[in-house]
């Protein structure tokens, strides 16, 4: 498993921000009979709709700059599907042919997601999990995925079973052995697949370099990568107002990313950030697809 003392001997300088670079190999699980268990579930994922919407409003507010403000006012209504695609119909109208064409691709659903959330808390020895049900999902970060978004719940087949349950015990494990005194975590799971095709990319990181708002992250649990080039996990150092590139793989099926995410600079010193580089297809003639597990940890 790589740490943030390995990458400290190979950047020559000191990262005291827990990072854990690691294979499920590495928490005990098997590898092969994971995987197989979960590549199925992804198959069954719901659109998300939300980073197509941004990326509608973003277009509008860049084409019709005089009318920002106007677009703006409907952009969190419009984000949260509070109102539907009528409200930008003033501008869509005022588009041209070859406008039309680049609004429609933009469009084009190139994530799917499910969401679930659970306490995992340690009595003595053991460890136990159990499921919560938030209404919405939100991130304590300032830009647009502060705003409210809602995802299907997953269904219990895919996170009420002994596989899932043991990955869960695992990360509170990555946990404790930064936080000695911890007993209880709150973790967010997103099942996420992000997909390309032709020359649409696919985005797993539309907001850049980023925190997601949590003390820690495991930004990616790669499940599955078929017929793509690109999607890089990276970690990078914010010194100053500059981002430092300190890592970069594309990471297997079976690898995971977890790292101090969110007030670290507080606690450890240094302060993380990571971002994912877009997919494309390796043969045009077929999509691509990155399947991930990733989690939100509170402690």
């Amino acid at each position: 498993m790589i740490t943030e003392k390995d990458i400290s001997k190979r950047i020559n300088r000191t990262i005291k921000s827990p990072i854990r670079i690691g294979s499920l190999e590495d928490l005990n699980l098997d590898k092969e009979v994971f995987l197989n268990t979960f590549k199925p579930f992804f198959d069954e994922l719901e659109d998300d709709a939300y980073l197509a919407r941004e990326n509608q409003v973003k277009f509008l507010k860049k084409r019709f700059i005089e009318d920002q403000n106007a677009i703006e006012e409907v952009h969190k209504l419009y984000f949260e599907k509070k109102v539907g695609i009528e409200v930008l119909k003033p501008w869509l109208e005022k588009l041209n042919t070859t406008e039309k064409e680049q609004f429609k691709t933009i469009s084009v659903i190139t994530r799917q997601r499910n969401i679930s959330s659970f306490v995992i808390r340690k009595e003595g020895s053991d460890i136990h999990v159990e499921r919560a049900y938030p209404e919405v999902f939100n991130q304590e970060v300032s830009d647009f995925r502060s705003w409210e978004r809602v995802f299907k719940q997953a269904e219990k087949r895919m996170v009420e079973n002994e596989q899932f349950y043991s990955l869960l015990k695992a990360v509170f494990n990555l946990v404790e052995i930064i936080h000695p005194e911890v007993s209880k975590l709150k973790v967010t799971s997103h099942f996420m697949r992000t997909i390309t095709q032709r020359e649409i990319k696919g985005e797993n990181s539309p907001e850049g370099v980023h925190e997601d708002g949590a003390p820690y992250i495991v930004s990616a649990l790669v499940v599955n990568r078929e017929n793509i080039v690109g999607g890089e996990t990276q970690i990078f150092e914010k010194i100053d107002h500059r981002n430092d590139l300190i890592f970069n793989e594309a990471l297997t099926p079976g690898k995971f990313a977890f790292q101090a995410d969110t007030g670290e600079e507080k606690t450890f010193g240094n302060d993380l950030w990571h971002y994912v580089t877009p997919i494309h297809p390796k043969n045009n003639a077929y999509r691509g697809i990155r399947d991930i597990i990733g989690f939100d940890i509170e402690i």
